[in-house]
């Protein structure tokens, strides 16, 4: 403890005051230079050099949802070709009666849920990148069982396995992204999935137009190919490695993610993410007793883990995310997509209906790269508020049109070989439909797959991700497979009309309930949710190292306007203080 001295207005109380200054500015300095060896560390490496990393190891995951995107989008280009709609080979032997054609473009999604709940249940013995893997397998199978396909049979069940393969691969994927990436880029790199699917979406309406539902089958089959190199070179996520005990692997891991640097520069980090899997780590038990080590309790059983998900700090985000999926899907573009062709049709717009849809996969793409652009700034709030607002009023026009213009009950499923009543005002269908596809992609399907990848705990987080993910599968299953019974119960303008009415409740569930994770750590989010005290409608998440921040900064100005008033707060001594 060294003796309080003061400089008031520059005079000076003896030599006494005088030693403890000099040895104070020598203390002074001594910590300036630790701070300055720790910010050379910390700046070893460019901002561009400490994010490609993260970039490229989400862009090998990104093919995962490229061949996603392919096999949730292929239905659309195979149902008009066997129906004898559009783009019918003259070889073709197989053909499609709506009711098969209703069964061709939902089965995979029935499937979906059992392949992210085995993901689930697999990924943590097995790890992230081993998973992301072994899911190409199905889908490598199933594209060239397309390509060849004999029968409705063979089909269905190449349909299955892809759907199985889509399902395998939700919860290694988002749980990857959200594990690797730095909090400031999190939202822009785990958007960048969305960027990815509509590009297969894209790709394979582009693809079914120049050329046959066969060959497009056998090109995507190259993807997944393609995917398990890239996955080969990239690192598995350090907190999967430190729950493992391999915290030798997990440096190394996180060195390379940030740049390929030197264990010194990522060290304040790897010891919040110790700190981060210790807490994780812990059970109830350890928890409520405020235990400060390491959890002696044996590991958690697989029905124990299902049981944790009924708690609140689970149990909420989940909800969250569940209701956002449930009014995505029902916001009128997931249950049209298989049909886009002969809705398109029906609707009489002046470009062909091929091309039409083309466009929209184009829209989707281009309104993914906006997201990933935007996010940061905007954030995912305000994000899915406007794209939510915009598609219900979309869906709401087109009824509005649809009933001005059609016959009463006018489906899509008829022959319509002349539209001439409607084609002189088919542009404005045209247009709302590019608007339903565009804000659809923005903000209603992309937003809860990345809040997906946040918002539960790390030590529940595979199976909760697994679990929500195979739910929304069946949702999107039923919302599919139910499209053709609603439109022949409620007509084409009914359906459409449907749609924008559910958008229009969720634009009301978002609002109210949506909080906002730009720019907060996982530990922010997890501490948000786990808070029981928090009503439902208080959707403010406190930004804990922002608050530390802050403190520090209202700290300096204080020195400093000290300083000017002729106080020098350096001559305090490390004791005083």
């Amino acid at each position: 403890m060294g003796k309080t001295a003061y400089t008031i207005n520059g005079s000076t109380n003896g030599r006494d005051e005088k030693k403890v200054r000099t040895d104070d500015k020598m203390a002074t300095r001594l910590d300036g230079n630790d701070k300055q060896q720790q910010q050379q560390q910390q700046q070893e490496v460019s901002a561009f050099r400490r994010i490609l990393p993260q970039i490229l190891a989400s862009t090998a995951k990104n093919f995962l949802l490229l061949d996603l995107g392919m096999a949730v989008a292929f239905p659309t280009i195979v149902i008009p070709a066997l129906r004898g709609i559009k783009n019918r080979a003259p070889d073709e032997f197989l053909h499609f009666t709506p009711q098969q054609a209703s069964w061709f473009g939902s089965i995979a999604y029935i499937c979906q849920p059992v392949g992210s709940v085995l993901s689930g249940i697999i990924l943590e013995p097995l790890g992230r990148k081993r998973s992301m893997i072994l899911v190409n397998i199905p889908h490598i199978i199933g594209w060239f069982m397309l390509h060849f396909a004999g029968s409705l049979e063979e089909m269905y069940t190449a349909a299955i396995l892809l759907g199985l393969g889509v399902g395998f691969m939700e919860a290694p994927i988002v749980t990857y992204v959200g594990e690797i990436c730095q909090p400031s880029i999190r939202g822009i790199l785990t958007s960048c999935a969305g960027v990815a699917v509509m590009l297969g979406f894209f790709m394979v309406y582009l693809l079914g137009t120049v050329t046959t539902w066969r060959t497009t089958a056998a090109i995507c089959g190259v993807i997944p190919i393609a995917t398990m190199i890239a996955i080969c070179f990239v690192p598995e996520t350090p907190m999967w490695l430190l729950s493992k005990n391999r915290a030798d692997d997990a440096l190394k891991s996180l060195q390379w993610l940030r740049g390929w640097v030197s264990p010194k520069a990522v060290e304040q980090e790897f010891q919040e993410m110790k700190r981060y899997s210790l807490h994780s780590a812990k059970c109830a038990i350890c928890e409520k007793s405020g235990s400060t080590t390491t959890c002696q309790h044996p590991p958690l059983t697989e029905w124990t883990k299902l049981k944790e998900l009924t708690r609140k700090r689970n149990l909420r985000p989940f909800v969250l995310v569940m209701l956002f999926f449930v009014f995505g899907q029902l916001s009128g573009l997931t249950g049209m997509r298989p049909y886009l062709v002969q809705i398109f049709q029906a609707y009489g717009v002046p470009l062909d209906a091929n091309w039409a849809t083309v466009s929209t996969g184009l829209l989707g793409l281009i309104a993914n790269i906006v997201c990933m652009v935007s996010i940061k700034f905007v954030g995912k709030r305000r994000l899915a508020i406007t794209s939510m607002a915009v598609t219900a009023l979309s869906c709401i026009s087109l009824s509005i049109y649809a009933f001005n213009t059609f016959p009463p009950g006018w489906t899509s499923f008829d022959n319509h070989p002349g539209t001439s009543h409607v084609t002189s005002m088919g542009y404005i269908p045209m247009v709302l439909f590019f608007m339903l596809a565009f804000f659809t992609s923005v903000g209603v399907l992309p937003v809860p797959w990345i809040l997906l990848s946040e918002v539960f705990p790390f030590r529940n987080r595979s199976l909760a991700c697994g679990i929500t993910a195979a739910l929304h599968y069946v949702m999107s299953f039923v919302t599919t497979k139910t499209y053709f019974n609603l439109e022949s119960a409620l007509s084409l303008p009914g359906v459409i009309l449907f749609y924008g009415v559910m958008g229009m409740v969720g634009l009301a569930f978002v609002y109210f309930f949506l909080p906002e994770t730009e720019k907060r750590t996982l530990e922010d989010i997890e501490l948000y949710f786990s808070d029981n005290k928090r009503k439902l409608t208080d959707i403010y998440i406190p930004r804990r190292n922002r608050d530390e921040e802050m403190v520090a900064v209202v700290s300096k100005l204080a020195e400093k306007a000290m300083e000017k008033q002729g106080i020098d707060n350096a001559v305090f001594t490390e004791g005083d203080k």
